[in-house]
């Protein structure tokens, strides 16, 4: 569950996030299945985020850093994806249907599963492949 002044400061205002976040570098945020749908994440800092089951549909993650961030099972429909750092993203059973501007090199820096939506175009990194055969 989602702790609430996590949720509350990420969506008043992005600086003042980063600027915490900055300031708090031991602290996880957590964020597991909150509501962020069309919030206006642009350059946020999500890294090692837990955001497990959270909704973030056409939500704008413009050049936001979600390295090392848990994203399982998170609904990324239609959110803006362009620059986003996902370096070692957890990504298994995440929605990425019609996900923008989400491209393969992004995609092979993350870990997926079978259960991964992505968006039609774009196709499963080989590695995922070879890690999912040798569960």
């Amino acid at each position: 569950m989602a702790t609430p002044e996590h949720v509350s400061a990420l969506r008043n205002d992005v600086d003042e996030w980063n600027n915490w976040r900055s300031l708090n570098p031991d602290v996880s945020a957590d964020l597991a299945g909150a509501d962020l749908s069309q919030a206006s994440l642009v350059f946020v800092d999500l890294t090692h985020a837990i955001l497990r089951n959270a909704d973030l549909r056409l939500a704008n993650l413009t050049g936001a850093d979600l390295r090392w961030a848990d994203l399982r099972g998170a609904n990324l429909v239609g959110a803006r994806l362009i620059g986003t750092d996902f370096t070692g993203a957890d990504l298994r059973g995440a929605d990425l249907r019609t996900a923008e501007d989400l491209t393969p090199e992004q995609l092979e820096e993350t870990i997926g599963d079978e259960e991964t939506i992505l968006p039609d175009e774009a196709e499963r990194p080989l590695r995922w492949r070879s890690e999912m055969g040798a569960r």
